[in-house]
C-alpha cells in the first residue's frame, strides 16, 4: 500500500533548522573545491583572448619544461576557429597554480584574427562578419492565434479602443557561480574515476566521464557533499572536468581544475538577452483582444535566446515572430526559471503602459486578463489580494507623473509569473534501519543549497516519529540509486515521494519482523515521539525497539508514486521603490513576494527559497549586465568588480507570504527554487516607471538608462 502525505504533521509544514547549516556558516563544510586528495595538482586552462580567430600554430614544448609541470594537454587542433573569448585551447597540470599559470603563459600560440560581432546589433547589421554558417540569424517559424471569426491580426486591433506600442530590451547576464565551475578528478587504476564536482547532476556528470573514457559508469564516483552555487548551469562535467581527468591520467595524480572568475564570466555560462518589439491592443475596460510581438535575443555563438510570450494572461489574438540571433560570445545555458524572467518582463511592461494609457489600475487590469479556464486564476486573485493588502497598493500607489514634485519619487510595481515544478517519476531513495536505531536514506541526488538534505531528513522523521538529526541523509555520491538532478525545480517533488516510500516501508518491514518480539501484531504497532507504541501504549524506546532487529538491518528501497507531489505554481510579486531623478539612482524599499507551492516540507527553507529567487531577480532588475566592447570583442567587466550585484546595503524589506492553505497541501509537493525569481525585475521596471512617470525600456534599472529614459522623454516633449 503506497504511503500518503500526515493529515496533521508534527514536522512538514514547520520552520526547521538545516542539518549542515551550522557546517556551512563554520566553514566546515567541505565544497568540492576544497578537495585536496594526496599529491594534488593544479589545472589551468589557456582560452582565447580573442574573439573570433583560427589558430595557426600551438606551441607547448616551453610550458612542458617548466619547473612544476606534470602535462599538458592540447584540447583544439592546428587550424581549428575560436569563436569567443573564452574558448578552450589547452591545459596544464603542475605542483602548483602559479607554475600552472606561468606555463599556461608559456605557451605560444599565433592566431589570425577574424572579423567579430559580439553585440546583437554587429550580429544584424547587413555587413556582419559571418558568426555561424546558414546565418547569424535564425528566424523561427511565426506564430498565430486568431478567434473564430477573425482573419488577420489586424482585424483584431481594429476592435481595439486603445492601442500601445513599445520595445522592451534585456541584456546578457551571466551566472556567477561563487563557486565557479570544475571538479577534482582521480584514477585509481587504469580504469576507475573519482571526481570530486560542483555540479547539479552527480550521475549525468559519471555519465559524461564514463563517456569520454570509454570506461562502465559503475566506475565513475561523483561525490558532491556540498556545491557553491549553479542556478542551471552545473549538468555535467564539461571540457573542463573531462580535461581535468585526461590531465590526471597523464600525469598520474589528481588534478583540481576550477575556472578562475574570468573565464567564469566568459563561458561558464549565460542568460539569453531578449528584445521585444510589442503592439498591445485593448477594449476600453481594459480586456486585451490583441497582441503582436516581434522578438529576438542571443544566446551567444551557438544558443538562441527562447522565452515564452504571451505570458500569463488570456489574449484572444496574437501574433509572434521570433529570431535567435548568434554572436561571438560564450554560449547561455540554463539560468533560474529558463526564459521566463525575460517573457514577464516584456509582457508585464507592455500591460502597465496599456493600463496607464487607458486610465485603469494596472492590478484590476490584470485581474481581467486571467486565463478562464486556467487552474492557477483562483491562485493568483488569492495572491493579488494578500500582495496588495501588503504593499498597501490601493492607499498608497499613484498614476504616472503624480508623485510629487521634489527629486525623490517614490513609485509601486507589480508582476506576475507561473511555473511547472512537477517531480521526474523514475527516482528512488534507499532507506535503512540498524539494530543500533541509526537510520540512514541513499539517493544519488544532490543539494546545491536548497536545503535537499534535510528535507529528506524531515520526511523519515516524521514516519518514524524522530527528529531530523536522528537522520543521516547520505546523497550526493552518483553510484547510490537513481536520484533527481537539480534543475527546474524538480528535486523535491521527485525525491519526496520515494523518500516517504521508503521510510513507510522500511518501518513496516522492521513491524513485521519485531511484532513478536514486543508482543503484538505488526498492525498494532506504531511509532510516536522516540517510542515504539504497541496498541497505542508506549512499550519501549526507539532504539530499544531496533535492537530487537537482532544482527540484520532493514533496507527498503522507495520509488515514486501519484498524489504524493503536483506541478504548476502561480505568483505575485509588488516593490516599492524611490527613485532619484537627478542622479537616476534607484532605492528598493520594500519587495512583497506571494507564491504558493503545494505542501511545504520545510517552511523555513521554503521562505529562504522565496527570498534567495527575490534576490536573484533584483539583482536582474537593478545590477546585472554583461558589457561587451563591439571593437575589441572583449567583455568589459568579468570580474567582480564591475559586474554589479548586489551587496547588503541594496537590501530591501522582502515579505515573503505562503499561499498555505489545505487546498494548496492537498496537491502535494511541488519546486518552488524557481518561480519566486522570475517576476521581480518586471515589476521593479514598472515600479520606477510609475516612480518617475516615463517609460524605462531598457534593463537593469540603472542610473544610465533611468537617465536615458527622462532625457528622451524631456527631448521628445520638446519637439
Amino acid at each position: 500500500m503506497a504511503a500518503s502525505w500526515p493529515e496533521n504533521p508534527r514536522l512538514i509544514t514547520t520552520r526547521i533548522t538545516r542539518l549542515d547549516g551550522m557546517a556551512k556558516a563554520s566553514g566546515k563544510a567541505k565544497y568540492p573545491s576544497d578537495m585536496r586528495p594526496e599529491g594534488t595538482l593544479f589545472g589551468v586552462m589557456l582560452y582565447s583572448s580573442l574573439p573570433h580567430a583560427t589558430v595557426k600554430s600551438i606551441d607547448t614544448s616551453a610550458a612542458e619544461k617548466m619547473p612544476g609541470v606534470k602535462a599538458v594537454v592540447v584540447i583544439v587542433k592546428e587550424g581549428a576557429t575560436l569563436r569567443y573569448q573564452g574558448d578552450d585551447i589547452a591545459a596544464v597540470a603542475a605542483e602548483t597554480e602559479e607554475q600552472a599559470r606561468d606555463a599556461v603563459r608559456a605557451i605560444k600560440i599565433v592566431y589570425e584574427a577574424l572579423p567579430h560581432a559580439v553585440t546583437e546589433a554587429q550580429a544584424m547589421a547587413a555587413d556582419a562578419p559571418v558568426v555561424v554558417k546558414g546565418g547569424n540569424v535564425k528566424k523561427g517559424r511565426a506564430s498565430t492565434t486568431l478567434e473564430k471569426g477573425t482573419e488577420t491580426i489586424d482585424a483584431a486591433f481594429a476592435k481595439a479602443e486603445s492601442v500601445i506600442e513599445g520595445t522592451y530590451s534585456v541584456p546578457v547576464i551571466t551566472h556567477v557561480c561563487l563557486e565557479t565551475h570544475g571538479l577534482t578528478a582521480m584514477w585509481d587504476g587504469p580504469d576507475k574515476i573519482v571526481a570530486w564536482a560542483s555540479t547539479q547532476a552527480v550521475q549525468g556528470t559519471a555519465n559524461e566521464l564514463a563517456g569520454r573514457f570509454q570506461i562502465p559508469v559503475s566506475n565513475v564516483t561523483v561525490l558532491t557533499d556540498v556545491m557553491g552555487g549553479g542556478f542551471g548551469s552545473k549538468f555535467g562535467a564539461d571540457i573542463w572536468g573531462l580535461t581535468a581527468a585526461e590531465l590526471s591520467k597523464k600525469a598520474g595524480k589528481p588534478v583540481k581544475m576550477f575556472l578562475d572568475r574570468i573565464q567564469e564570466h566568459l563561458a561558464g555560462g549565460n542568460r539569453p538577452s531578449a528584445t521585444g518589439k510589442i503592439k498591445l491592443g485593448a477594449k476600453k475596460d481594459g480586456t486585451l483582444v490583441a497582441l503582436a510581438a516581434e522578438t529576438f535575443g542571443t544566446g551567444g555563438v551557438s544558443r538562441g535566446a527562447q522565452f515564452p510570450l504571451p505570458y500569463v494572461y488570456s489574449i484572444p489574438n496574437t501574433t509572434r515572430e521570433h529570431a535567435d540571433v548568434f554572436v561571438n560570445g560564450g554560449n547561455a545555458r540554463a539560468m533560474r526559471a529558463p526564459g521566463h524572467p525575460e517573457g514577464c518582463i516584456i509582457m508585464e511592461a507592455a500591460m502597465d503602459d496599456l493600463a496607464d494609457k487607458l486610465g485603469v489600475d494596472p492590478l484590476e487590469m490584470r485581474i481581467k486578463n486571467l486565463a478562464p479556464k486556467d487552474f492557477r486564476t483562483e491562485i493568483y486573485l488569492e495572491e493579488i489580494a494578500i500582495g496588495a493588502e501588503l504593499i498597501g497598493w490601493k492607499a498608497k500607489r499613484k498614476p504616472r507623473g503624480k508623485n510629487g514634485n521634489g527629486p525623490i519619487k517614490t513609485g509601486y510595481g507589480m508582476a506576475l509569473h507561473q511555473w511547472g515544478g512537477a517531480g521526474a517519476r523514475d527516482k528512488q531513495v534507499t532507506c535503512t534501519i540498524n539494530p543500533d536505531g541509526s537510520v540512514e536514506l541513499r539517493s544519488a541526488t544532490q543539494d546545491i543549497g536548497t536545503g535537499a538534505r534535510t528535507v529528506l531528513a524531515i520526511i523519515a522523521a516524521e514516519v518514524l516519529g524522530l527528529q531530523p538529526t536522528d537522520i543521516t541523509s547520505n546523497i550526493g555520491n552518483s553510484t547510490f540509486v537513481p536520484g533527481q538532478a537539480s534543475g527546474g525545480s524538480t528535486t523535491t517533488p521527485s525525491m519526496a515521494p520515494p523518500a516517504l516510500n521508503a521510510v513507510t516501508q522500511a518501518m513496516e518491514a522492521m513491524f513485521a519482523k519485531i511484532a513478536p518480539a514486543v508482543g503484538g501484531a505488526a498492525a498494532d504497532l506504531s511509532l510516536k515521539d522516540g517510542k515504539l507504541l504497541v496498541k497505542g501504549e508506549a512499550k519501549m524506546s526507539w532504539k530499544d525497539a531496533c535492537r530487537k532487529l537482532g544482527m540484520t538491518s532493514i533496507t527498503e528501497t522507495g520509488k515514486f508514486t501519484d498524489g504524493l507531489s503536483a506541478g504548476g505554481v502561480a505568483g505575485v510579486q509588488f516593490v516599492e521603490v524611490t527613485v532619484d531623478i537627478e542622479t537616476g539612482k534607484v532605492r528598493l524599499k520594500k519587495i512583497v513576494a506571494v507564491q504558493d507551492s503545494g505542501l511545504i516540507i520545510n517552511r523555513m527553507a521554503w521562505d529562504s527559497q522565496v527570498s534567495g529567487g527575490v534576490i536573484g531577480g533584483l539583482n536582474y532588475g537593478l545590477f546585472e549586465e554583461r558589457v561587451m566592447d563591439p571593437t575589441t570583442g572583449q567583455m568589459l567587466n568579468a570580474d567582480m568588480e564591475l559586474y554589479k550585484i548586489a551587496g547588503a546595503s541594496d537590501m530591501p524589506e522582502i515579505i515573503v507570504h505562503a499561499l498555505d492553505t489545505p487546498a494548496m497541501r492537498a496537491r502535494g509537493v511541488i519546486g518552488i527554487g524557481e518561480p519566486p525569481t522570475i517576476g521581480t525585475a518586471a515589476a521593479i521596471g514598472n515600479a520606477v516607471t510609475n516612480a518617475i512617470g516615463v517609460r524605462v525600456t531598457q534593463w537593469p534599472m540603472s542610473p544610465k538608462n533611468v537617465l536615458d529614459a527622462l532625457a528622451s522623454a524631456s527631448n521628445q516633449g520638446k519637439a
